[in-house]
């Protein structure tokens, strides 16, 4: 019997739980879509926006595509199969592209509806500091949203993982 990493059995159920996560994103999505708000408010002017309705749908679906990947490969981690190791580095190099690209293409709309929601919310505050503080809370976002991969990545390239994750010859009868 070989022995298990303790990183399988955390990244598996870690992979099973960000994947259900993101299976529900759909639903919370399609809620807020439907919101009523009021035509003045700040959220309302954003669902208005068309960049931010590509921006949202793109990331909805391909949520719904990482969430089914994660889950498959949380589960393979959990029966130390080489595929879902394997397939855990995919998912990490390319959720690592896509937070990076993402945030390159929505920092200007969230400059934009921040700035729109200062003038509304607190017309006399100073817009450098609501511009710094947005940028603040938007790089440790970003941050936040690459801590996952990139430790799955450290952790599924490591050779006790690698071994533990091969397949086994066949035992000798005896």
């Amino acid at each position: 019997m070989r022995q298990r990493p303790i990183s399988t059995l955390i990244f598996g159920i870690l992979n099973i739980g960000f994947g259900l996560l993101r299976l529900g994103s759909p639903l919370v999505s399609a809620v807020v879509a439907h919101l009523k708000l009021p035509s003045h408010s700040g959220l309302a002017a954003l669902q208005s926006d068309p960049a931010y309705d590509a921006l949202t749908k793109f990331n909805m679906w391909a949520g719904v595509v990482f969430g089914l990947a994660l889950l498959a490969f949380g589960i393979g981690l959990l029966l130390l199969q080489n595929w879902a190791r394997i397939g855990s580095i995919v998912y990490a190099v390319v959720a690592i592209v896509f937070v990076l690209v993402f945030s390159i293409v929505g920092w200007p709309i969230t400059k934009r509806f921040v700035g729109q929601m200062a003038a509304q919310l607190a017309p006399g505050a100073p817009l450098g500091m609501v511009v710094g503080l947005t940028t603040l809370m938007f790089v440790l976002g970003v941050m936040f949203s690459l801590a996952y991969p990139a430790l799955l990545l450290f952790f599924m390239t490591r050779s006790n993982v690698i071994e533990a994750c091969q397949p086994q010859p066949p035992a000798a009868p005896g």
